[in-house]
């Protein structure tokens, strides 16, 4: 990505007022009990951060299933997130893609109240990672 540095910057700061509007998106589906609205949020929430660690490192991403690969390609194999990270990032697009897509199919309350904390936490990591 031909970025300079305060362009790049400037660009993660985006992704992540992005991710962190998109997380209060999802409480308020959660309050409302919209599952899969709250399905969908979640896993914007944390591919948005995903993307600002990549734009960081510079590494474009094309597609979701490119954000996948490139997490397992430079990040877990190299040692730099851990492999269950990147297996719940998979987990949360699968989700959303069932929620967005499949429609006889409702995320549970306990599916996204057992995500949601995890949320934060894979957030809080990629935002590490990006100091």
């Amino acid at each position: 990505m031909g970025l300079n540095n305060t362009d790049r910057n400037a660009l993660i700061d985006i992704y992540l007022e992005r991710c962190f509007n998109t997380l209060r998106d999802a409480d308020t589906a959660i309050s409302f009990g919209r599952w899969n609205m709250a399905a969908n949020r979640i896993y914007y929430s944390v591919f948005y951060a995903v993307s600002a660690l990549f734009i960081k490192d510079g590494n474009p991403i094309k597609s979701h299933r490119g954000a996948k690969a490139v997490l397992n390609k430079e990040y877990v194999l190299k040692g730099k997130i851990d492999k269950e990270d990147a297996r719940f990032f998979a987990q949360l697009e699968t989700l959303r893609d069932k929620a967005d897509y499949n429609v006889i199919f409702e995320a549970s309350k306990e599916e996204i109240m057992e995500h949601r904390p995890k949320v934060d936490d894979f957030i809080a990591t990629i935002k590490k990672m990006l100091e």
